[in-house]
């Protein structure tokens, strides 16, 4: 008898360790499932339950960008700001953190997470240097943009938005003739490029190139 209590109760004891530690995970998921499904709310909710009990990147990566699309932005920056101050040198969460600050007008707050990371040895992907090129055009400075442009542009999968977005920096700059130069390149390869089009278009009028501007704008309205 004193043997099938002592069974029962480390059954006992056995089940509801083992719904404590599986708990989180059944709550992650149900995140995972709800993120699938487009249900960010529940999802963020879900992934809250998960982080009070786990310490894993992705269910943090994962409850940032949830608030980064519902636009929760300061419980995401304080999120990842916590995430970085732990576990520093994380590309994906200081890109994540850098959108966020994007998003909430606060370049100037985004450049020293790239260039902490830079200095410590880090290697930016491609996405990465089309990040913190927009992060400088951003904050207005257009100089520390345009490397990072050219060098999101080696990536064929960057190349054309990274090319576009500089053509329209350098024509900020007042280098109409270069941003000209660039989008005529990018038409070259993709004829069909609406955006690099439109880009062309504006910056001709402002170049005083009315005649070829309002060509442009015709390619883009389909008339002769």
């Amino acid at each position: 008898m004193k043997l099938l209590l002592y069974i029962l109760c480390v059954a006992v004891i056995v089940s509801l360790l083992f719904r404590l530690l599986e708990a989180p995970w059944v709550a992650f998921r149900k995140g995972e499932t709800a993120f699938a499904h487009g249900n960010l709310v529940a999802a963020a909710q879900f992934y809250q339950q998960a982080a009070q009990k786990l310490d894993d990147p992705r269910i943090v990566d994962r409850l940032a960008r949830c608030w980064v699309l519902t636009g929760d932005l300061h419980d995401a920056e304080n999120l990842l700001d916590r995430t970085l101050a732990n576990h520093s040198g994380q590309l994906g969460t200081i890109e994540l953190l850098a959108g966020a600050l994007q998003q909430s007008k606060k370049p100037q707050k985004a450049i020293p997470l790239f260039t902490q990371y830079l200095a410590h040895g880090g290697k930016l992907d491609s996405f990465g240097k089309l990040q913190l090129a927009r992060v400088y055009r951003q904050a207005g400075l257009y100089d520390q943009a345009a490397p990072y442009y050219l060098q999101a542009a080696e990536n064929p999968k960057q190349k054309t938005v990274a090319r576009i977005e500089l053509a329209e920096m350098r024509s900020w700059q007042g280098d109409y003739n270069g941003a000209i130069a660039l989008l005529r390149e990018v038409l070259v390869a993709e004829p069909t490029n609406r955006k690099a089009r439109l880009s062309l278009a504006r910056i001709l009028s402002w170049a005083g190139d009315y005649k070829e501007s309002e060509d442009e704008y015709r390619k883009l309205l389909g008339k002769p």
